[in-house]
């Protein structure tokens, strides 16, 4: 009797870890679940599929508010799959790690409310607003690459 109470004891403590490790996923985790695929581990660009580079360019991103909320609408991150919560625990790890040189500002972090504004303004053509996200930075003097 006590040897199976004591097995029923560690599988509930078992249990209530792995949903506490699941509950609190870092962003980096979500980032190599759901990024990695395209922008491999280090967040690089891919010619096949046009892929663009996070790495050294997300920061530029963070210049204003209408690049800010694009970043948080690219197709990966809107057909994922993940809730309001998790997209921003990603983009919190995501911009501050990958962006190097590319951040020139204190980075604010992302919330849920933002998050979910934005995945309710998602832009008809991601594209065409990557083209204007891209200009209105160029005419403030900061660059994005071409992919």
């Amino acid at each position: 009797m006590r040897i199976t109470l004591a097995a029923l004891l560690v599988s509930m403590v078992a249990v209530v870890s792995l949903g506490s490790a699941r509950a609190s996923e870092s962003g980096q985790i979500l980032y190599r679940l759901h990024c990695s695929g395209c922008h491999g581990l280090q967040g690089n660009a891919a010619t096949v599929g046009g892929i663009p580079a996070l790495a050294g360019n997300v920061g530029t991103f963070m210049k204003s508010a209408e690049s800010r909320t694009f970043l948080t609408q690219a197709p990966g991150i809107m057909n994922s799959g993940l809730n309001d919560k998790d997209v921003a625990t990603l983009m919190n790890w995501l911009v501050p790690a990958l962006a190097k040189g590319s951040l020139t500002e204190p980075f604010k972090p992302y919330s849920v409310e933002e998050i979910a504004h934005s995945r309710a303004n998602r832009p008809p053509d991601f594209f065409v607003a990557r083209r204007k996200v891209a200009e209105n930075l160029q005419k403030r003097g900061y660059a994005l690459p071409n992919y």
